[in-house]
């Protein structure tokens, strides 16, 4: 089995080459001169020469994992363009070159994001089948993406919404969630519940789709469990907590409606409202038995 991983130096793209390196023939791929994966090829997945050179030089691969994306950088609306050549544009390089070259992988593995159904505070859960109305250029250029691949690419496509990303050498996104600068804070009575992905169940998915367990699809991943703030904050192990009124953050997403703040409207929804997305359709598949502050993946 031979597997193609775009964006193989990234935090995702890491975590699985290391873990599927062991099992499978991977070829690694990404904007950066170097990288530790081995078999590894530096291209501009931008510009359609240098992904034509490179389907060129290669053999027909089983599995494509794409994971190219602008990492941790939600965007403003001027900057909708770039987005979409990074976030789209990418893909549908590769894809067409390859299937051009008859060189397109029967599995098509690409990494979205939960943010293509645009938090709400009227909505609190989420799944597949939910109304999609993103906010920033990255969640709208990769629902784009997606949409991309079910026109084009349906029967070999599996399209992978993750929750927010966490394990114990990232925690960005637990952080985001308890701290600001140096203090840890706790909006409310801090009981607001939220999903997040344990990278294990990233790759105890992806796995489960090279096995040829999962049929063709689109999938919320997320942990089994839900968490509360207070969770997390446990989690770090906060001792100062400083204390946010819900009324004051209430107020700041209002502002952020009022000016049309893409920034501020989700990130306020995230701390006033349950943000749970629904991972039941993939669970009958694959057990996600990766949690928060479970001794054998965690802290």
């Amino acid at each position: 089995m031979k597997i193609i991983i775009a964006g193989v130096n990234g935090i995702i793209g890491t975590f699985l080459h290391i873990k599927l390196n062991l099992s499978y023939s991977i070829k690694g791929i990404g904007n950066k001169e170097d990288s530790f994966a081995e078999d590894y090829d530096s291209i501009d997945l931008t510009k359609k020469l240098s992904v034509e050179n490179f389907v060129n030089s290669i053999s027909k691969y089983d599995v494509l994992i794409f994971l190219v994306g602008l990492a941790h950088k939600k965007g403003k609306g001027k900057e909708i363009d770039e987005f979409r050549r990074i976030n789209k544009q990418t893909l549908i390089n590769l894809l067409s070159i390859l299937d051009q070259k008859k060189k397109l992988p029967e599995k098509i593995i690409f990494a979205s994001t939960i943010s293509v159904y645009g938090e709400k505070i009227n909505n609190n859960i989420y799944n597949e089948e939910s109304v999609k109305e993103p906010y920033s250029p990255y969640a709208i250029t990769k629902l784009e993406a997606e949409e991309y691949l079910q026109k084009e690419y349906a029967s070999r496509s599996w399209i992978l919404r993750f929750a927010p990303v966490y394990s114990p050498d990232f925690e960005l996104n637990i952080n985001r969630r308890t701290k600001i600068i140096n203090y840890f804070y706790r909006v409310g009575d801090g009981t607001k519940k939220l999903s997040l992905c344990n990278l294990e169940n990233i790759g105890i998915t992806i796995e489960s789709i090279i096995q040829d367990n999962v049929p063709a699809g689109v999938y919320n991943i997320a942990d089994h469990n839900y968490y509360s703030y207070n969770d997390l904050l446990n989690y770090v192990k906060a001792k100062w907590i400083v204390p946010a009124p819900l009324i004051f953050v209430k107020s700041i997403y209002f502002i952020g409606k009022m000016i049309n703040n893409v920034f501020l409207i989700e990130n306020m929804v995230k701390l006033i409202s349950d943000n749970i997305f629904n991972s039941n359709k993939i669970k009958k598949y694959v057990k996600l038995s990766a949690i928060l502050g479970d001794s054998n993946n965690d802290k």
